[in-house]
């Protein structure tokens, strides 16, 4: 299958993902005040695309959940060191949002995640094999579960100090 075929046959609701991807990436370049749940968005969208790229492109389902979860572990811990080293929370006015500095990691991030979930799919399509292939099923559950991960503990750097915050405030 050759890249202009592959393109013209990809979902429109995976460019429509792109679009978004990018918009919040670059959104995410500079200082602003977020809402909590917004907070949120990102990390739950790979969640999602990520379990359900596990359960329509593999076979082998317990192994890749396992690969997934370890693949989730490592990306937290990572997206977690990333993001507090890079930029730290900013208190907030609003009790309900938190200042979150300028930064490229969310876009080089969210950017690495699509090209890793793309191709993972991509791969699928073009050698619809690697479904039944047990290396291909851990390597996909890892990937996905690494992309996960990195969102969440990025988002949880942000998340656990605005949360022991408030608790303090309501006390």
């Amino acid at each position: 299958m050759n890249m202009m075929a592959l393109i013209q046959h990809t979902p429109v609701w995976v460019w429509v993902l792109f679009i978004y991807l990018i918009f919040r990436g670059l959104k995410a370049l500079h200082t602003r005040e977020v809402a909590v749940q917004k907070l949120f968005y990102i990390p739950l969208l790979f969640l999602i695309w990520g379990l359900f790229g596990v359960f329509r492109e593999t076979t082998w389902l317990g192994y890749t959940l396992l690969a997934m979860i370890a693949g989730v572990l490592v990306g937290g811990a990572t997206g977690a060191l990333l993001s507090r080293a890079t930029a730290k929370p900013l208190a907030s006015g609003n009790r309900d949002t938190i200042t979150r500095p300028g930064s490229v990691l969310p876009l080089i991030f969210m950017l690495l995640a699509f090209v890793i979930k793309y191709t993972l799919s991509v791969a699928v399509v073009i050698h619809p094999e690697l479904i039944a292939s047990l290396q291909f099923n851990l390597i996909h559950g890892a990937l996905s579960g690494l992309t996960i991960g990195i969102f969440w503990g990025s988002m949880l750097v942000y998340f656990i100090p605005w949360y022991h915050h408030r608790k303090k405030f309501l006390s």
